[in-house]
């Protein structure tokens, strides 16, 4: 089968001493949507893939047997999808989408999406034989407007462990070493409660400080500019902003050292992949951040703040906690919420539905 991809891509082509806000800009705008398709690809069989978007779609229809999308938070009021839309119909071929989600900061359905977002809906459901959504809240968006063909797989990246699920590591807090944290410090705005998003942001960047933790961005400007080692202009106002956002938790000196030291990003799945295997927890309000531990035996827990994150890992078992029940955090509490028997025992209802999802969808597993 010849796959021709929307959506999120597995990877990037980037420039030597390319800015990394170029490169942020690759990945749409969060690194974190490399992991849906790379999860996503890792399960499927195919015999040639392209993700490059300038083929005519009139091409893509001659030479590509089904149009895949790797979704993500697409059901979003601010987020135009119908160049999608127009692609799609022009390149009329069936689709398989999977993980399409929808962000609020409430659980109402009737949220507002743009008029091309609303006829991508209509032709994806037209085109495929069921749409994966990230979880139950996406379901209902979709079903107030009439679209039924829903299955609820959560996101790809769940996926990646294949048959076996996540092996996940059982050691006490007192031999932590080695921890990482994230948190989406440039969207408090999308947040159940703005204010008390700050704060717990806030306090994961005072643990990251007291732990010497590893901050891992994904969309995070100025975090990115300092992790990226090839950046060359905006590291000192970069500085200077998350310096400024800590201030109300620790020195300036303090933040700066951290700051200077502790920045990571990951453009390259597979580097990601390797380096997340060092550390002994991981935690922030980062659902891929997070995933992508887990997938490799580390245990994670997400630090849920809309619907987006809380509605997947409320359906896919993930170690949670909401925004609204966190007060201070801590890691000791935090990592007390890995149930690993419980997420393997998940894992093992979910795996066998979304491969049937897949194969009913037209896709092959690799074998």
């Amino acid at each position: 089968m010849n796959i021709f991809l929307l959506g999120a891509t597995p990877s990037i082509s980037t420039e030597p001493g390319e800015d990394p806000i170029s490169k942020l800009a690759k990945t749409g705008g969060n690194t974190g949507n490399q992991l849906i398709a790379h999860g996503l690809l890792s399960q499927i069989a195919y015999q040639n893939i392209s993700w490059d978007y300038r083929i005519d779609p009139k091409e893509v229809h001659e030479r590509y047997d089904m149009i895949v999308i790797a979704a993500a938070n697409f059901l979003f009021p601010k987020f135009d999808f119908g160049g999608m839309a127009d692609y799609i119909e022009r390149a009329d071929l069936p689709v398989a989408i999977v993980g399409l989600g929808a962000q609020s900061n409430n659980y109402d359905p009737k949220i507002d999406l743009m008029p091309g977002t609303e006829r991508f809906v209509k032709v994806i459901a037209e085109r495929a034989v069921s749409i994966g959504v990230r979880g139950p809240y996406t379901r209902d968006v979709l079903a107030l407007r009439g679209v039924h063909n829903v299955t609820v797989t959560g996101c790809p990246s769940y996926y990646m462990s294949g048959s076996t699920g996540p092996q996940v590591a059982n050691r006490p807090v007192d031999e932590f070493k080695r921890i990482s944290v994230n948190a989406s410090r440039d969207v408090i705005g999308h947040a159940f409660d703005k204010e008390r998003m700050r704060r717990v942001v806030l306090d994961i960047y005072k643990v990251g400080v007291a732990w010497q933790a590893d901050f891992i961005a994904q969309s995070e400007q100025p975090e990115i500019r300092l992790a990226d080692q090839e950046a060359k202009n905006g590291t000192d106002e970069s500085l200077n902003a998350i310096c400024a956002f800590m201030k109300e938790a620790v020195s300036d000196e303090e933040a700066r050292a951290w700051a200077k030291a502790h920045m990571r990003v990951f453009f390259d799945v597979d580097e990601w992949l390797r380096t997340i295997e060092s550390y002994d927890f991981v935690f922030g309000t980062r659902f891929h951040g997070c995933m992508i531990a887990l997938q490799r035996g580390v245990p994670a827990v997400v630090i849920c703040h809309d619907t987006r994150t809380e509605d997947m890992c409320r359906f896919l078992g993930m170690p949670w906690v909401s925004i609204m029940d966190v007060d201070q955090v801590d890691v000791r509490s935090l990592h007390e919420r890995v149930d690993r028997a419980k997420l393997l025992d998940r894992y093992n209802e979910l795996y066998p539905a979304y491969v049937e999802f897949l194969t009913s969808n037209g896709l092959k597993l690799k074998s």
